[in-house]
């Protein structure tokens, strides 16, 4: 979540709130709101856990080795199905596995300030779904607690993983929406710490008891608030999830670090596998490191913080067509290790908010991106799904979908595909990102090579983003074992001998994927089509 001027009055009544809070916000909070809990020491060494009843599962394991999808969450691609209802994403879950994503992050499950008038168009009211009233599962745009189990199983049953968006932080700015249960003074920090002025990010206090753009900020230090969220969290991993997301995780204090809290370390024993927040890189006077080891302390699966700088990063290489490898080689982890961190292309927050950070991207500059991001051995990419014939040279949100709907198709475009799938065939190999050409000095032209030095080249593989025009690769250096390589994506093949390529064309203003392990299972010409293309066949990737 970014920044902006203080929130004025007329929104924290309620009556409309700026975009930047639901950008930054996304929440699910559930529990059994209300009902007495058992105490959180008892509950938290019982219920579901989610990585016993998922990679120790043979029947979970036999379908996630059927698509070919990466063991550990941290590993794989994420699919973020922004705004999808839970049971648009259960009507796409096979379309969903063949695309090679390892986990779905859907959006949050707590009910939800709504505004009946605004229906469930974007414009103005999408970022009512980031507003949570209470911690009960089931809102307007995801849909019921029936409807998470019966998508969480679905999911399973492919082989993939649900992550779900929590706001953990605060509430909505409308005190009269919160649930009465939940309208006690005790629950929330004092609206009035900071006066009404900006927060000041330099203040660490400031930063984790003052509101938030005037939305109510929980007390997480009172044991009541913690318990209840725990519980909430751990009902969702009993219903089926495997992972969470944790939006404004800056505002929340680290553990022992005011009043003595202990509400993260109680919170993320939940039986989850995997769990991420949203604190961003390059924040002053935040612990970064602190908290990306948190939430990976909790995870068999892993965990982390978002890659923030990098997305910037990869957004200003594409927006100049300047792919430099030496600019775009280290993910910006300040000594957190490379697979505890979340990266993109771009993020709901960068396309959604009002200053429309990646809103220009078009479909074909993302795709470029995701060939970098998604090709990478660290960091879990995760996969923003736009809305409907949105962004680029179309307008932010131009309602040709609504909330609950899947957005537009590039989440499975064949570019996109084969990038994950050859993600997906080089899990736990090495890296290396070099510029095209035998002098390595076209920076319009980018690979990423993923290779074992083990003179076979079944499991070696490159992916390339270039932006310019053909790219003869004869004589570019590379770390790829000797054999021919098949680009997955538009049929040519480069030949590898003695550390060169020795012959081969990288196609100009195209993704290119060339590799060959686990490539088991072609998926029809007919079934391509739902890849958005009618004539290529998408090759489905399953390890062996």
């Amino acid at each position: 979540m970014r920044h902006r001027k203080p929130t004025p009055a007329w929104q924290k009544l309620g009556l409309k709130i700026s975009k930047k809070v639901v950008v930054g916000v996304t929440a699910a909070a559930t529990v059994l709101g209300g009902l007495a809990i058992a105490s959180t020491a008892a509950q938290a060494s019982t219920g579901r856990d989610s990585y016993a009843n998922t990679t120790g599962n043979p029947t979970f394991e036999a379908a996630r080795e059927k698509y070919g999808l990466t063991k550990n969450m941290k590993n794989g691609a994420i699919l973020h199905a922004w705004m999808w209802s839970f049971n648009t994403i259960t009507e796409h879950m096979d379309e969903i596995a063949k695309a090679g994503y390892t986990s779905i992050q859907t959006e949050p499950m707590s009910k939800i300030k709504e505004v009946p008038a605004n229906g469930k168009k974007f414009t103005e009211n999408w970022y009512y779904v980031y507003q949570p009233a209470n911690t009960s599962i089931g809102n307007f745009a995801v849909g019921t607690e029936a409807d998470l189990k019966k998508m969480t199983a679905a999911a399973h049953a492919h082989g993939i993983r649900i992550i779900v968006d929590v706001v953990a932080n605060h509430f909505t700015a409308d005190w009269n929406a919160i649930d009465p249960d939940w309208q006690n003074p005790e629950y929330f920090h004092d609206k009035n710490a900071c006066n009404g002025r900006d927060i000041n990010y330099s203040n660490r206090w400031e930063v984790t008891h003052c509101q938030l753009l005037g939305l109510w900020d929980l007390n997480t230090a009172n044991k009541t608030v913690e318990s209840r969220m725990h519980d909430f969290l751990k009902t969702a991993v009993d219903d089926g999830v495997d992972g969470f997301r944790f939006d404004a995780g800056k505002h929340v204090e680290l553990p022992g670090e005011f009043d003595n809290s202990t509400y993260w370390d109680v919170i993320l024993q939940n039986g989850s596998q995997y769990q991420y927040g949203e604190v961003l890189q390059g924040d002053p006077g935040l612990d970064y490191k602190a908290y990306a080891a948190l939430y990976a302390k909790y995870g068999k699966g892993g965990g982390g913080a978002t890659a923030s700088d990098y997305g910037k990063a990869i957004r200003a290489a594409l927006r100049d067509k300047n792919l430099n490898a030496g600019n775009l080689n280290s993910l910006r982890g300040a000594g957190i290790a490379d697979d505890h961190l979340v990266t993109w292309v771009e993020s709901h927050d960068n396309y959604a908010n009002e200053d429309k950070e990646s809103t220009y991207l078009t479909a074909k500059q993302i795709r470029f991106g995701w060939a970098i991001v998604g090709a990478r051995n660290g960091g879990a990419p995760l996969f923003f799904n736009r809305p409907q014939k949105s962004g680029g040279n179309q307008p932010q949100f131009a309602e040709a979908s609504q909330l609950g709907d899947t957005g537009d198709n590039q989440w499975k475009d064949p570019e996109v595909v084969a990038v994950n799938q050859f993600r997906n065939a080089m899990d736990g190999e090495d890296e290396y990102l070099r510029n095209c050409g035998a002098n390595q000095n076209n920076n319009s032209c980018l690979m990423v090579e993923r290779y074992t030095t083990d003179k076979k080249s079944d499991d070696d593989g490159v992916s390339i983003a270039n932006m310019g025009g053909d790219q003869d690769l004869a004589g570019t250096p590379t770390k790829l074992d000797d054999g021919t390589y098949t680009d997955q994506v538009n049929g040519g093949k480069i030949v590898v001998k003695n550390g060169k390529i020795e012959s081969g064309t990288a196609k100009g203003n195209a993704v290119s994927a060339y590799f060959t392990k686990g490539l088991k299972e072609s998926v029809s010409a007919t079934a391509s089509k739902s890849f958005s293309s009618d004539t290529m066949k998408v090759t489905l990737s399953a390890r062996g």
